[in-house]
């Protein structure tokens, strides 16, 4: 359950780092077809785009605002799903990976909101770095959740 909302999660920032990588925040629309024919699952990326009217005509920088918006309201909602478990599970290893998972979750939500901090300023290189290391705990949960599945 938790893991569906976790890989759905890194999709959304999976499409947020070509926006991020561009380094360019021109106020022109943006081509969301390349774009994400860039992405790591460009179907996703181009389905997620299309089915949010916001991005019809949006310049590069406001695509990444709803991006980072997505991906915190996903984290968000992974981290509710997850404490439940943290909290009542057990004492036992797969107690754990849920405990790491939420502390992971809230790190990422903190590095979320970082990251569109960046963007308001115009700071691309703390937005790469706070993208980054959201990346990177949302991914550590998901591989934490995996082996306590074994």
């Amino acid at each position: 359950m938790a893991t569906n909302m976790m890989n759905k999660y890194v999709l959304v920032l999976s499409c947020l780092i070509f926006f991020v990588m561009t380094g360019s925040l021109n106020a022109k629309p943006a081509d969301i077809k390349a774009i994400c024919g860039k992405a790591k699952n460009p179907s996703f990326c181009t389905n997620y785009m299309k089915s949010n009217p916001k991005t019809s005509g949006a310049d590069i920088k406001t695509l990444a605002t709803i991006t980072l918006d997505s991906a915190q309201t996903s984290a968000s909602g992974a981290m509710n799903k997850i404490t439940p478990f943290a909290e009542k599970e057990p004492k036992r290893p797969s107690r754990s990976g849920y405990v790491l998972c939420v502390q992971n979750y809230r790190s990422t939500i903190r590095y979320l909101g970082e990251a569109k901090k960046s963007l308001a300023s115009g700071d691309i290189r703390g937005q790469n770095i706070n993208v980054s290391d959201a990346m990177k705990s949302s991914t550590y949960c998901q591989d934490e959740m995996l082996k306590s599945q074994r």
